[in-house]
């Protein structure tokens, strides 16, 4: 069992795609919380894309189950990173311990 180690991270009021920190990680955002907020849109997009954990609530929100690893993480990247939910799209980690500064060649996430 890993350790439990605390981030810091903030939800941006925009989306955050390419930024070269998620680039440099393996995915600690998506096996860090217990549940993703999901719109009713996202709730039903991520069903049809085969998703198991889904929770469904007749008053809202509905939620994407992500406690122990989410289900679309592959080898430390989203494996439906242009259909991920809007709060992953602005999900913003702020520890930067040991990554100051971008890598020169920096893959994208």
């Amino acid at each position: 069992m890993r350790a439990r180690v605390k981030k810091h991270a903030r939800i941006a009021d925009r989306p955050v795609d390419s930024h070269w920190l998620c680039a440099a990680c393996d995915g600690l955002c998506c096996r860090s919380f217990v549940a993703v907020e999901l719109s009713f849109a996202e709730y039903e997009r991520l069903e049809r894309l085969g998703a198991r954990r889904l929770e469904f609530s007749l008053r809202g929100p509905h939620w994407l189950v992500i406690e122990g690893g989410c289900e679309f993480l592959a080898e430390g990247r989203c494996s439906i990173y242009e259909d991920r939910p809007d709060v992953c799209r602005r999900f913003a980690c702020e520890d930067v311990a040991g990554c100051e500064a971008p890598p020169a060649h920096a893959p994208a996430p």
